[in-house]
């Protein structure tokens, strides 16, 4: 942007933030204030300048966060966290003030923070409460999100409360360790650790330069060997007193042997260990936390004397330390630690790191560029499924024969026998430079710019790609540079890319929700500036042997234009500032491992449409697979969230894939693989609408089709039947009819088990293989009151709701299937061998006989006839529900499906949980 536009969009924003600090922004909004402004300044501004700030400031500003789900465990906790012991937040209440002044953080995003760490900090346990007590709870992100701004914000409200020791485990590498540093420094500190030359003491910084009055210790430094070291904090000689202490540590067994001997040694003498509560915030906590080991159970339990490995063990020998502790991990790909054994613990170490006091789910916000958005969600049906951006490119491997698959170290990248990078390559570089050159166009000058070519884990291999990149860059800015004069070729290149790729796709991502705001940008305002975008790319080669290779901050007044080619070091939690364009040929078989190489991942405000994605179809579909996974786990953790399940209840199971693993074997040694199906199984609604108008247009679908199938079988009458009030059934409905109506229906996105357009597809898709032709359909009755809609009368069915329906706008009930119902088509003697059945299992179980047969033994019968299915419509009762708007039945539906051998079955890789809650 231009001087005049910067001050009238700066002077915009403040004004925004003025009148409507408590309030959403919209266009309307941002447009009225930039008049003002504009007006005040005495300036004029052309259409294209006026647009400009408005896209600017909506980026900034319009952005959409929902709220968190949770499952929590309250055994043991007292609730605190609340009244008073939420005043007086001075570390957080800077922090937050940072985001929005300094940082221009949109202020819903800021909230979202708040409301997230005030579950979290809820679901720890008040540091002021005497001990023992010990908290352990997972925090579900998204790749390049935001969790470190969120911890950040948990680390300043825990000070703020009276913890007094925390410590963040960050990631495995020099480099992670030393970024959170200085995130920390920043985001908590509010200074520099590591003090300027000259003995002039520590910097101020970030939240320090807003309020100077509150000061937390340090232990760790920003320094490439300012890790926990028991020789510095003796010097320091602080120990645990009442200021908060702070330590940033790398995942690393020494350190983490040398911290708890400093704690032993030192604290534990104090009386630290007893009278401090500690906070451990575990980054990327799938990562080297989880244990690898094979401990043994049987039936008396965990092996007792089972020595964990060591890094786990370290983290569980600290927490055993401290009378009062609480873990907090964080992850975006949490496939490992879901499928640690609930049940682990050893008499030496305690228990392992399971999550059992609760699990967060933190959402996405509107602006994030996520796996589901760029890769795509599959569905069954196109109605469910989610297409991608159209912002990834095919990258022929093994026709180029650039780089093998399968190489080893000592590899020698070639095209066609030349030491040359391929066209493929050439083809994103160039998408790279345009991406450069149009957000300086856009008015995005001086920011960073950054490009991924990640091909190969082998150090040698990133020299010898950088050397084949660097030469090609060379030649292209010295292209750039004198070409204007003779047309090279170059140019010619260049607009053909930008013209038959760019321009199309900008326009398609325009028409979506995330490039609503995006300007329109021509090829003569990308031109002018392609030469100096050039100009300032630097290739780099980044792994553990350079250090400080990604200077952002010391480039930060004139932003840094990097091609950055690594591998190991590129995988996990590095943040590439403003990647534009990546190049990924390196193949990982496990879904974690795959999708936090995903740097590409986060928000690109302003420029998503600029973004590419070069690599092969097969890799594109692999993170499609993982994508699709990850969505899954997170609406059953939603799912169960809603009907008040605690961590220990939540059954997981991760989708499984042909070639790729969910995560590395040892880390899933304790997890089985199942195949999965809607077939044989009971799909039970349980959470419902609590609006009248989706009931009434629910009920109205339910009545229609009740008038297509004609009078009941039971009671067998041809009139009066709309009005009786007790049980009617219906036998031999087409399946059709049955697909057709379920595929109508209104269901919350919350209620997962009952999704129309999934279950609408699975009977269709049965009945092409000559299955689901003949449904029994029952309308229950019950105790409730009477509602009438379209003529027809049903005597409501009472079922409690649960409270925390209540806060999501949802009916919410434990379940509305009444056990026997669901034998409701069985004759006796199929009723009376799923009874045999049932008793065999609970006497081999040791239990008592049942008289009502369970569900899968039901169904198994059924399934000896695979045409028959089973739909019962449960007529809820308003009153009961104190739904006092709602003048029809509030209907819940239980499909119950009977065993085949052609349903098409999905294989899952299930936890301990899910193991012991699934029938299978």
């Amino acid at each position: 942007m231009s001087s005049v536009q910067d001050a009238i969009g700066s002077m915009a924003l403040m004004m925004l933030r003025q009148r409507h600090s408590d309030a959403a922004v919209g266009r309307e909004e941002i447009e009225k204030a930039i008049g003002d402004c504009a007006q005040l300044l005495a300036r004029d501004m052309s259409a294209e300048q006026h647009a400009a700030i408005v896209q600017e400031l909506e980026t900034r500003l319009i952005v959409k966060v929902g709220r968190p789900t949770r499952l929590v465990d309250e055994r043991g906790h007292v609730p605190w966290y609340f009244g008073d012991r939420k005043e007086g937040r001075r570390f957080f209440k800077r922090y937050g003030d940072f985001l929005l002044q300094d940082q221009g953080w949109p202020p819903a995003a800021i909230e979202a923070i708040d409301l997230s760490t005030d579950l979290i900090m809820e679901q720890m346990e008040d540091p002021n409460r005497d001990g023992p007590w010990d908290r352990r709870g997972l925090v579900v992100g998204h790749v390049q999100f935001g969790k470190t701004a969120n911890y950040a914000g948990l680390a300043g409200k825990a000070a703020d409360a009276g913890y007094k020791l925390i410590i963040i485990l960050a990631g495995m590498h020099n480099a992670l360790r030393q970024q959170t540093q200085r995130r920390m420094d920043r985001d908590f500190l509010g200074y520099n650790t590591t003090p300027a030359s000259g003995g002039a003491g520590f910097t101020r910084i970030g939240v320090g330069e807003l309020d100077r009055s509150i000061h937390a210790e340090h232990l760790t430094t920003q320094a490439a060997n300012g890790d926990f070291n028991r020789a510095f904090a003796d010097n320091l000689g602080i120990g645990v007193q009442q200021r908060p202490v702070l330590l940033v540590i790398k995942k690393n067994a020494r350190i983490l042997e040398n911290l708890n001997n400093w704690v032993n040694e030192v604290l534990a003498p104090r009386g630290d260990t007893e009278a401090r509560p500690l906070l451990v915030i575990d980054d990327e906590a799938d990562q080297a936390s989880v244990d690898t080991g094979e401990q043994r159970f049987d039936e008396d339990g965990p092996d007792p004397d089972y020595e964990p490995k060591r890094i786990n063990g370290q983290i569980r020998r600290l927490l055993s330390a401290f009378s009062r502790s609480a873990y907090v991990a964080y992850t975006a790909t949490p496939f490992a630690n879901v499928l640690i054994h609930d049940a682990a613990a050893t008499e030496e170490y305690g228990d392992d790191v399971f999550p059992r006091s609760f699990i967060m789910n933190l959402p996405s916000p509107s602006n994030y560029v996520g796996p589901g958005l760029l890769f795509g969600i599959n569905g069954v049906g196109a109605d469910t499924a989610q297409e991608p951006l159209d912002v990834t490119r095919d990258v022929d491997q093994d026709g180029e024969a650039w780089i093998a698959i399968d190489h080893k170290n000592g590899f020698a990248p070639r095209y066609e026998g030349e030491d040359s990078i391929p066209p493929s390559l050439e083809d994103a570089i160039l998408s790279f430079v345009l991406a450069c050159a149009a957000r300086a166009a856009r008015g995005q000058r001086n920011v960073h710019n950054s490009m991924l070519i990640h091909v190969s884990r082998y150090k040698d291999v990133h020299q010898a790609v950088f050397r084949q990149v660097d030469e090609w860059v060379a030649d292209l800015k010295r292209r750039l540079k004198y070409g204007s004069k003779t047309r090279d070729s170059i140019l010619d290149r260049l607009r053909e890319l930008w013209e038959q790729d760019f321009v199309p796709t900008s326009a398609t991502i325009r028409a979506t929700e995330i490039g609503a705001t995006l300007p329109v940008t021509d090829w003569s305002a990308v031109e002018r500036e392609l030469s100096t975008a050039a100009d300032k790319i630097k290739p780099q080669v980044v792994n553990s042997e350079i250090r400080d290779a990604l200077d952002y901050d010391g480039n930060a007044a004139q932003g840094l234009n990097v091609i950055a080619i690594g591998g190991d070091k590129l995988s996990r939690g590095l943040t590439l500032e403003g990647l534009t364009a990546s190049y990924f040929l390196r193949p990982s078989r496990m879904y974690d491992s795959l999708m936090q190489m995903g740097r590409w991942f986060g928000y690109r405000p302003g420029y998503v449409d600029l973004c590419r994605l070069y690599m092969t179809p097969d890799l594109q579909l692999w993170f499609r697979h993982v994508a699709t996974s990850a969505e899954e786990l997170r609406e059953r953790l939603d799912h169960m969230a809603m009907i008040g399940a605690t961590p220990e209840q939540y059954g997981l199971r991760i989708q499984s894939h042909d070639i790729l693993l969910v995560t590395a074997p040892n880390k899933m040694r304790h997890s089985r693989e199942f195949q999965v199906s809607f077939q044989g199984e009971a799909k039970i609604q349980t959470v419902l609408f609590n609006d009248q108008s989706r009931n009434q247009q629910n009920a109205a679908t339910i009545t229609n089709f009740l008038d297509r199938i004609g009078p009941p079988s039971e009671p067998a009458t041809q009139t009066g039947f709309k009005s009786l009030e007790g049980r009617r059934l219906w036998k031999g409905v087409a399946g059709a009819e049955v697909a057709t109506l379920l595929g109508s229906l209104l269901f919350p996105d919350e209620a997962r088990d009952v999704n129309a357009a999934r279950l609408s597809a699975y009977v269709r898709e049965q009945l092409g293989a000559g299955e689901l032709t003949d449904w029994t359909i029952a309308v229950l009755g019950g105790s409730g009151e009477r509602r009438t809609i379209n003529e027809w009368t049903f005597k409501t069915i009472e079922r409690n709701p649960l409270p925390r329906g209540e806060a999501s706008g949802r009916y919410v009930v434990k379940t509305i299937l009444s056990p026997r119902d669901e034998a409701i088509d069985l004759v006796q003697s199929e009723f009376d061998r799923a009874l045999a059945a049932t008793n065999r299992k609970r006497a081999a179980a040791g239990k008592d006989e049942a008289t009502t047969p369970d569900g899968p033994e039901i169904r198994r019968v059924r399934g000896e006839n695979p045409k028959r299915a089973l739909l019962l419509l449960y007529p809820l009762s308003p009153a009961k529900a104190e739904l006092h708007d709602i003048d029809v039945p509030i209907f819940g539906i239980v499909v119950s499906f009977p065993d085949s051998r052609s349903g098409r079955s999905i294989r899952y890789r299930f936890n301990t949980v899910e193991q012991r809650l699934e029938p299978v």
